[in-house]
């Protein structure tokens, strides 16, 4: 929110509704049993998601299975569809579960005893669920709520907010890494980015770092937006070096031990988001930096291998399918 706005009276009404905690005032409230699924927030709108807020255990203590294995899916308007997808632990960024850093962004925040805060807001025209899905063999419990507003009126410029995640691994510097390909009206936010590698040339970053984050606006053929490497894009300079985060991008995890790499960024386009009218293919481009020598020794030994999990955040204006773009 605008901070000059605070003082100014809108029309409005103020809702919450809480899941998983059923020890006081909610006791009909479920677990999230095994292979289970809960409703976090039903609302009726037009209106707005103002805050997601979770604070998950599971049966065990495992929070690398529990930020992988429980996801968060939201679907619009009545529809058949999720146009949010994703693990709770790259949703909000925060995929190395315990091992993450603690941070705060305007939009997403990761607080001491693994409090996780979602503060984007995802508009909608007539209705808006948001539900939990266990994919795990375990209870999943803890606390979670939902705020939103109901508006008095649906503003046409107003667009849907979604999230992508997928899970690949791939082969550098030939093969792409997509972040989105989508058509319509829109723009992209920020993504949320998880690389794990065993290849040798890779240790320190070096190579994963060295991509190109590539922006194709309404079917342009060369890219609109061209970040001349991954880690510029996520807020460094010369491979990522150290944990940090700020509003704007955030690295929360590093760890190059027992012959692995690993790395965890987030970056939120705030000031700058990449705006589209008709579609919009967004990449991390490999192949233009094979003059790079962690790369060029990847490619001849043929050990490049990357396992990428990424979320991707954008704003269009009619709910897609996340699971298609």
């Amino acid at each position: 929110m605008n901070v000059a706005e605070l003082c100014k009276i809108r029309p409005g009404r103020s809702l919450l509704q809480n899941s998983l905690w059923h020890w006081d005032a909610c006791p009909e409230l479920p677990d999230l049993e095994p292979h289970g699924r809960i409703e976090l927030g039903r609302f009726a709108g037009p209106g707005v998601v103002r805050t997601i807020h979770l604070m998950l255990n599971i049966a065990g203590g495992d929070r690398t299975l529990l930020a992988r294995g429980v996801f968060l899916e939201v679907r619009y308007d009545g529809l058949p569809f999720s146009s949010v997808r994703a693990p709770v632990g790259d949703f909000f960024c925060d995929s190395f579960g315990s091992r993450s850093l603690h941070f705060a962004s305007l939009v997403m925040a990761k607080r001491p005893t693994n409090s996780l805060f979602c503060y984007l807001p995802m508009p909608f025209r007539r209705g808006i669920e948001l539900a939990l899905v266990n994919t795990t063999d375990r209870k999943v419990e803890g606390y979670a709520y939902v705020t939103a507003e109901i508006l008095p009126a649906w503003e046409e410029d107003t667009a849907y907010f979604h999230a992508r995640w997928f899970d690949r691994t791939v082969n550098l510097p030939d093969d792409e890494v997509l972040l989105l390909d989508t058509h319509g009206r829109g723009h992209f936010l920020g993504c949320h980015l998880t690389a794990v590698s065993r290849c040798p040339h890779f240790t320190g970053k070096q190579g994963i770092c060295e991509g190109n984050d590539e922006f194709r606006v309404d079917g342009a053929a060369d890219p609109t937006c061209n970040f001349l490497g991954t880690e510029d894009f996520f807020g460094f300079s010369w491979s990522w070096n150290q944990v940090w985060a700020d509003n704007h991008s955030g690295t929360t995890y590093l760890a190059d031990e027992n012959g692995e790499t690993c790395l965890a960024c987030y970056r939120f386009l705030l000031n700058d988001p990449v705006r589209f009218t008709k579609s919009l293919r967004a990449r991390i481009n490999y192949r233009d930096e094979i003059n790079n020598a962690h790369l060029r020794s990847a490619r001849a030994e043929g050990n490049g291998q990357v396992r990428f999990g990424i979320v991707t955040y954008w704003y269009q204006d009619v709910p897609v399918d996340a699971l298609t773009v």
